[in-house]
C-alpha cells in the first residue's frame, strides 16, 4: 500500500491511502510527467503524483508522508484558478485595459 500526502493551502497534508497499488521493487516509481511553463519549470501546486482512484482518506498532519501528489485545483481559488488557465495574451489584454481605464478616469487633469 502507498500513503499520498496533498498540501493544504490552510497548512498541512491530507493523508491518502491506495490499497490497489503497491510500492515497487527498490521504491523506484516512475517519473511523473509535468507540463513545463515557459521554460522555467513546473509550478509546486502541479507537482507529484496524481492520487490513484479508488484511494481513502486515511488523515492530516504537519509534513508530508509517502508520495506527495499535486494539490487539488479546486482548492487554490477561483481567480487564481480562472487567471492560471487564461492564455497570455488575453491576460495581457486584461491588464491593458484595467490600465487605460484607470488612466482615463484618474489619469486626466480636471478641468
Amino acid at each position: 500500500m502507498l500513503v499520498y500526502s496533498q498540501w493544504r493551502p490552510d497548512g498541512g497534508y491530507d493523508y491518502y491511502e491506495a490499497t490497489s497499488q503497491v510500492a515497487p521493487l527498490g521504491d523506484d516509481l516512475g517519473v511523473p510527467k509535468l507540463e513545463v511553463i515557459n521554460g522555467i519549470g513546473a509550478p509546486s501546486v502541479e507537482a507529484g503524483r496524481a492520487i490513484p482512484r479508488g484511494a481513502r482518506h486515511v488523515g492530516t498532519g504537519e509534513l508530508p508522508l509517502g508520495v506527495v501528489a499535486p494539490m487539488e485545483r479546486g482548492r487554490i481559488g477561483a481567480v487564481s484558478s480562472f487567471i492560471g488557465d487564461m492564455p497570455p495574451w488575453l491576460a495581457f489584454m486584461a491588464g491593458a485595459a484595467a490600465i487605460g481605464f484607470v488612466w482615463l478616469v484618474w489619469g486626466q487633469d480636471k478641468k
